[in-house]
């Protein structure tokens, strides 16, 4: 018989339950009676496991995951230990996490059927989670839904980066209807003003300046001009403009205007130099703007070029998406359709036509610019809407390269390729990226590391510099550091002693089967002297072979003596030296092996006696 479960999930973790007989009450009419009933609910569906969250960013992960019809490897792993492995099947609630369950291997169930499941468990089981999320306490569920309500809301509202477009239209919306506004305001003031003082129109070209002087000069005849030189001096910025817009004021041909005319002239004088304030306002804010969301298409196109090329196509993401030829002709959609239905030539730019290289470009050479910067914009674009952090180093380096390519067009020489200079780009951009993240890295270390913690350490390490002067001045004692120092130095005492003592025994190994070898050696010469038949030869044969076996004892003797005193010195000067001991044990040996050999020539000396006497 098949056992189903269900999953529960909370704000405070994972339930999972078991159902008593589900394939006669899995219907709607027979849920709602189960559930109408606490006692009957509590017989029907009992209580399996339990899977806390831990934290809060733990709850945040899993729900976000959940509602993206997502499995953890927290939710995954509950189930694995909780459910078993065959003979079972899982009634969850949403499909999307049925699905991916399924995939998963899980036996799931997700119909109408367990919505109404659902309901009785937050119905009566929400005291029982509370009671096993807050470790056998009263505890209040809600607190753990609006925590975790507040915080899956924070995530949803985070700025993301390329979602920023949005302003960026806005922005370049506002702009273009205020460039627009204030043009044709300006022109108002000036032809308003203008039937007063009409001369000043051609003297100051610029509509913010010229509504500045407005308000200050105000009546031309009455304004005084000495005092006022020094105002009109500051908004002007040359002395030379000032006199001649005295001279013109003197030589002027306007007629005078009524007090409310003027006052009216005035006011709008000084909102059109507010609204321009805005506009300059609103274009470094564009600045700021796609610093963040588009910086490298910014430095090849320029800000208001890139607002109008992201808006036209409506987000960054589908700018990325289009080629370079849809982003030369971007904005000539009418022009386009027009040449195709006529078959005339088709329109060569769009809105790039507004781009200071296609505006230094001869004409000649306008069409090849216009295909090179739509091509270097939609590199730009999909740089700016897919790389990991913002940064406006291929555009810089498309920059130069664009300059390159205007003086190559006017007949300059030729300039690097396009592959070279992203690959150098490239190598700038993974050492900026590297170098961020170390500092995300450090950061967050810093972060989330507690303040707790560094006192303590600070403490510690006071505590332990106040003990040991105490310590040192109360017993007097050697500390532990030279102890350790002690045994390391007993223990290569011990070492050097031995391979002293090994090559002592080596060197009297030596020096034995050099005393062993004369004597059997004459021995043989003494069978050879047999066979001749010299007896006179046989006692001057004995008499060396006595000779020597008594010199070669006394040297051995007087070599393992010498060999004694090296061990001893070398263990005296281990003790004291510490540890450079090992070298000098080295040389010692060596030492003594050569002292071995003198000691030994003696007997080479006898040997050879011998065997002069054993031949005569």
């Amino acid at each position: 018989m098949t056992k189903t479960f269900f999953l529960f999930e909370t704000a405070a973790g994972y339930a999972l339950y078991q159902i008593e007989q589900w394939d006669q009450i899995g219907h709607v009419e027979a849920m709602e009676e189960v559930c109408s009933s606490e006692e009957r609910f509590k017989e029907t569906v009992k209580f399996k496991a339990f899977q806390p969250f831990t934290t809060a960013s733990d709850a945040l992960e899993n729900i976000r995951a959940v509602v993206e019809g997502e499995v953890t490897a927290m939710l995954s792993s509950f189930l694995s230990l909780n459910l078993p492995k065959k003979g079972t099947q899982l009634a969850v609630v949403d499909p999307g996490l049925g699905k991916t369950l399924s995939a998963k291997g899980f036996n799931v169930v997700y119909d109408p059927n367990v919505v109404e499941l659902l309901r009785g468990c937050r119905q009566h089981e929400m005291k029982n989670i509370a009671r096993l999320a807050s470790g056998a306490s009263a505890f209040d569920m809600d607190k753990f839904h609006v925590g975790l309500s507040h915080n899956y809301s924070r995530s949803k509202l985070q700025i993301d980066p390329r979602r920023m477009d949005k302003p960026v239209i806005n922005c370049v919306a506002l702009l273009d209807s205020l460039t627009k506004n204030l043009n044709s305001f300006a022109m108002r003031v000036r032809e308003w003003y203008g039937w007063h003082f009409p001369e000043l129109i051609k003297i100051v070209p610029d509509n913010k300046i010229y509504c500045q002087v407005v308000q200050i000069i105000c009546r031309k005849d009455k304004f005084d001009w000495e005092a006022g030189a020094a105002e009109l001096l500051k908004v002007l910025g040359d002395e030379d403009i000032v006199a001649n817009v005295k001279k013109a004021a003197g030589q002027s041909i306007g007629h005078e205007l009524s007090e409310p005319c003027m006052e009216n002239i005035l006011n709008f004088a000084k909102q059109v130099v507010k609204l321009e304030e805005m506009r300059e306002h609103l274009n470094t804010h564009l600045a700021n703007k796609l610093a963040v969301t588009a910086p490298n298409l910014s430095e090849v196109a320029g800000n208001i070029l890139t607002g109008r090329l992201i808006s036209h196509a409506g987000s960054l993401v589908n700018l990325a998406k289009m080629s370079a030829s849809s982003i030369q002709i971007l904005g000539a959609e009418k022009a386009l359709f027009r040449a195709l239905k006529t078959r005339s030539n088709t329109p060569k730019y769009g809105l790039i036509f507004q781009a200071n290289f296609i505006g230094r470009a001869s004409l000649k050479h306008k069409g090849r610019a216009a295909r090179y910067l739509a091509n270097k914009c939609a590199l730009a674009a999909r740089l700016d809407c897919f790389c990991d952090v913002n940064t406006n180093v291929y555009g810089k380096r498309m920059v130069e390269l664009l300059g390159k390519r205007m003086e190559y067009l006017a007949g300059g020489p030729q300039h690097e390729t396009s592959i070279e200079v992203m690959q150098a780009a490239a190598k700038e951009y993974q050492a900026i990226k590297a170098q961020k993240a170390s500092e995300k890295r450090t950061r967050d270390a810093l972060e989330n590391a507690p303040q707790h913690e560094s006192a303590h350490d600070v403490s510690m390490v006071s505590g332990s510099a106040d003990a040991e002067p105490a310590d040192d001045a109360s017993s007097g004692t050697v500390t532990e550091k030279p102890a350790k120092k002690s045994k390391k130095a007993k223990k290569d005492k011990s070492k050097k002693s031995d391979i002293a003592e090994e090559a002592a025994t080596e060197d009297t190994a030596d020096v034995a089967v050099a005393s062993v070898a004369p004597q059997k050696e004459p021995k043989k010469k003494s069978k050879k002297s047999k066979a001749e038949g010299g007896a006179s030869g046989k006692d001057s044969s004995s008499s060396a072979t006595d000779a020597s076996s008594t010199s070669v004892t006394a040297t051995t003797a007087v070599a393992a003596s010498k060999v004694e005193e090296a061990n001893v010195a070398a263990a005296v000067t281990s003790a004291e030296e510490g540890p450079k001991k090992r070298k000098k044990s080295k040389q010692d040996k060596s030492a003594d092996v050569a002292e071995a050999a003198e000691v030994g020539k003696p007997a080479k000396k006898a040997k050879k006696n011998k065997k002069k006497a054993a031949s005569e």
